[in-house]
């Protein structure tokens, strides 16, 4: 039989690659980070148990540790509130911001894919509902939400900035300004979209939204009626 060749190895789950991140930000051994993960989908399931409100002694009951453990992790209650809505958010950037798709496809082709995953992972996540929905009701999180924000902000404008330069877009706004513009009525939308019970409408909240964005962002003569 011919020598089979080899195979390039499968990509590492994504717990294990934020374990290993967890290890370099924080000092932890391999067992420490496993143990951090293990407190936040504790932390996580509570949240979404107690519809937005997170009890540090339901967190220590559900993984059958003491609570001076949770605060020897993440040093108070919001330092665990922080670290579940920052694991969301790295998530949600992962998924709709920093993946690549076609370098070849013009602004228009690639901002409308992008929105499409950022209203499904949205509406697919159920902490996204909590967080984005507003139900969230734990004040480190409106921080911690307001941070990450802030950079989907900046990678927003460094995207209209550059159909700006391929000439698709409208030079006469600064791309900061359109992006916090954006965003800022893109998270209202799915504040009213993922507040209720219902099933939110993904295909009229991507019509609403490419409707609104479109309409600051394309030149005059070639914006939607």
């Amino acid at each position: 039989m011919g020598q089979t060749a080899d195979r390039p190895a499968p990509p590492e789950p994504p717990e294990r690659e934020r374990d290993r991140g967890a290890q370099r930000r924080h000092g932890l051994s391999a067992r420490g980070a496993a143990t951090r993960r293990r407190l936040m989908a504790a932390a996580r399931a509570e949240i979404l148990a107690g519809d937005g409100v997170l009890e540090v002694a339901n967190v220590a009951d559900r993984t059958e540790v003491s609570v001076g453990l949770l605060y020897r992790y993440f040093g108070s209650k919001d330092g665990l509130v922080s670290a579940v809505v920052n694991e969301f958010y790295d998530s949600y950037d992962e998924t709709v911001f920093t993946t690549r798709i076609d370098a070849g496809v013009g602004w228009l082709v690639t901002e409308h894919l992008r929105l499409r995953r950022e209203i499904d992972f949205l509406c697919d996540d159920a902490l996204g509902r909590v967080i984005i929905g507003r139900r969230l009701r734990e004040p480190a999180a409106a921080q911690a939400d307001a941070e990450r924000l802030a950079r989907q902000v900046d990678i927003a404008a460094r995207g209209i900035a550059r159909g700006q330069r391929g000439g698709e877009l409208d030079t006469a706004i600064r791309p900061r300004f359109a992006a916090a513009a954006i965003l800022g009525a893109f998270r209202e939308l799915m504040a009213q979209a993922l507040s209720g019970p219902a099933e939110p409408p993904r295909e009229e909240l991507l019509d609403v939204m490419w409707r609104t964005g479109t309409s600051l962002l394309l030149p005059a003569e070639d914006a939607l009626p």
